[in-house]
C-alpha cells in the first residue's frame, strides 16, 4: 500500500462537501486537518484526481500526492496513523 495525501479548495460558498467526503471515506484514511486527507491505497494519484474531478466544480482546486516516510509534523492528529507500518 501507499499513503496518498489529498487536499482541496472548494471555492463556491456553501459548497456541499458530501460527495467528496463520501468518496474519500471509501479508503482507509486519516483526516487530521480541515481539508487534508491521508489515504492508504494502491490506487494511483491520477486515478484519485480524476475521480475527484467528477465531484468538484471547475473553479475548485485539488492536490494529490504520494508521500514517503520522510515527514514531520507538529501536533498533527494523524502522526500515529502515519507511524503505523501497516499503512506503508
Amino acid at each position: 500500500m501507499a499513503v496518498i495525501l489529498v487536499t482541496y479548495d472548494l471555492k463556491k460558498p456553501g459548497r456541499d462537501y458530501g460527495p467528496v467526503h463520501d468518496y474519500l471515506k471509501r479508503f482507509t484514511y486519516c483526516k487530521g486537518l480541515e481539508s487534508v486527507w491521508l489515504l492508504d491505497t494502491n490506487i494511483t494519484t491520477e486515478a484519485i484526481r480524476d475521480a475527484l474531478n467528477n465531484l468538484v466544480d471547475d473553479n475548485d482546486k485539488t492536490f494529490v500526492v504520494r508521500i514517503t516516510r520522510d515527514w514531520a509534523s507538529l501536533r498533527y492528529g494523524c502522526g500515529d496513523w502515519l507511524n503505523d507500518p501497516r499503512n506503508w
